[in-house]
């Protein structure tokens, strides 16, 4: 059965912190995200968290939050977090996949950028980022583990 990408739900919640929990202790990634926060952007669509699955098991998510107050771009803008393939899932290109449904729903709800920061050693995530056509930019956010910032034009 080929991977399927869907906009997470309320209903995921349990599906998004597990994969969350493993995203935060692989990487040592500092956890931002409390419960209460992850089920509030469960309720925002077409923002919130999309997940990825492969026979119907949870294996990858990203976050497509709004950015109101980035003072760089006079359009709309747009942030991806939290993008994480399980281990026991990758090579399947369900990194691309979710990027993909981040991407379109960003575009397509108007958003003219879409930013987002990572650590210099997530270097296969970087390599992704790259490959997709971001760009690195000056410091966005006050986010103390990352150190690369970068940006994709939504709009030609």
């Amino acid at each position: 059965m080929p991977p399927t990408i869907r906009r997470a739900t309320p209903d995921d919640l349990t599906s998004v912190l597990a994969l969350l929990t493993l995203y935060y202790n692989e990487w040592q990634i500092q956890q931002r995200d409390d419960e209460p926060t992850v089920a509030a952007k469960l309720q925002h669509a077409p923002l919130g968290y999309f997940l990825a699955f492969i026979d119907n098991e949870p294996a990858g998510c990203v976050m497509l939050r709004d950015l109101p107050n980035i003072p760089s771009a006079a359009e709309p803008s747009a942030e991806c977090k939290r993008l994480y393939v399980a281990p026991a899932f990758r090579g399947h290109r369900l990194a691309n996949l979710l990027m993909d449904a981040a991407e379109s729903t960003a575009r397509t709800a108007g958003y003219h950028w879409l930013y987002l920061d990572s650590a210099a050693e997530f270097t296969t995530a970087i390599a992704l980022y790259r490959r997709r056509g971001y760009l690195e930019i000056p410091r966005f956010n006050d986010n103390p583990q990352a150190t690369i910032f970068m940006r994709l034009a939504l709009t030609a």
